[in-house]
């Protein structure tokens, strides 16, 4: 079987290893165009095309569905594994392969369709999520699923932990699904429940809101690390300090939200409830410190705002 694999982000790459490992036909590698990254803005390839090319697979970085056209007809293949590719694939695409285009998502659907799944789930308190391998059709996230894998959330999971749990658990499910489908044995099961979507999060989506209880500051922290990243806006400069590590502080002394004071292991933060303690941040134009360091450094009296 003629195998295409389409990914970006290191979270699809379990899934692209696992099928050269096991001696797969891949006959090409979809991905994101290269972007620049940091700041000197160096165009960088995804983790997936890096990889791919190390393995000597043929790449291809369509930008248009006519690009994705001319892909197709030149690797021909008989199916296609999808994971957090990023592109959206017009009718015309998910018609031309046989046995159809299978997308893991990284959630238990029709929970969490869309881009951020992971990040939804966490910033919800969902206590479970899991992988939906289904087969993509026009619809968002809306095909029919072939397996589903459940996985608990733990209390101090964030997005990145979480995503590489599940990334883990992915090759297994991609591996039995092209069994299944070289013996015609696909089951298939229309999806049930509640509908909720998990659209892309903002750069602001992770400005921390100290009026709100721990759980909620915590579970906000979680769902934002890595990326888009969570951090807190001072009072005198409105400067942002990216939070690189949060911890609960359950059974000190309540603070007013916002405010700061040193304790056992690190910077205590006030919030709604109890406080939180910053380990590590990353103030506006410094790199990564301890908080306590950080803090050393500030005039007395700043606090975070809301």
């Amino acid at each position: 079987m003629r195998v295409l694999f389409a990914g970006s982000p290191d979270a699809a790459l379990p899934c692209l290893r696992a099928l050269v490992e096991a001696g797969v036909q891949v006959v090409g590698v979809l991905t994101q165009p290269a972007r620049p990254v940091g700041r000197k803005k160096v165009l960088t390839p995804t983790p997936v095309e890096s990889f791919a090319h190390e393995q000597g697979l043929a790449v291809f970085t369509p930008s248009s569905p006519e690009e994705t056209s001319a892909a197709l007809k030149a690797c021909s293949p008989d199916v296609a594994i999808v994971v957090a590719y990023g592109r959206l694939l017009d009718q015309t695409a998910l018609e031309a392969l046989p046995q159809g285009w299978w997308n893991v998502h990284f959630s238990l659907l029709p929970r969490w369709r869309g881009a951020a799944p992971v990040a939804h789930a966490i910033v919800q308190g969902d206590r479970e999520t899991g992988i939906s391998l289904f087969r993509l059709e026009k619809g968002l996230d809306t095909g029919p699923i072939a397996s589903i894998s459940r996985v608990p959330i733990a209390a101090h999971d964030t997005t990145g932990t979480l995503l590489t749990k599940l990334a883990a658990r992915a090759p297994a499910m991609v591996l039995e699904l092209l069994a299944d489908l070289a013996s015609r044995s696909v089951s298939l099961s229309e999806q049930t429940g509640d509908v909720t979507l998990a659209p892309k999060p903002f750069s602001e989506d992770g400005k921390i809101v100290w009026s709100q209880p721990w759980e909620r500051v915590y579970q906000q922290f979680r769902a934002m690390t890595p990326e888009p990243g969570a951090y807190a806006q001072r009072s005198d400069t409105s400067d942002r300090v990216n939070i690189l590590e949060m911890t609960p502080a359950t059974g000190e002394a309540a603070m007013a939200p916002g405010s700061l004071r040193v304790g056992d292991e690190g910077i205590l933060v006030g919030t709604a409830s109890d406080p939180v303690t910053l380990r590590m941040v990353k103030p506006a134009g410094k790199n990564q410190m301890k908080a306590v360091d950080w803090f050393r450094g500030l005039p007395n009296g700043v606090t975070l705002v809301d």
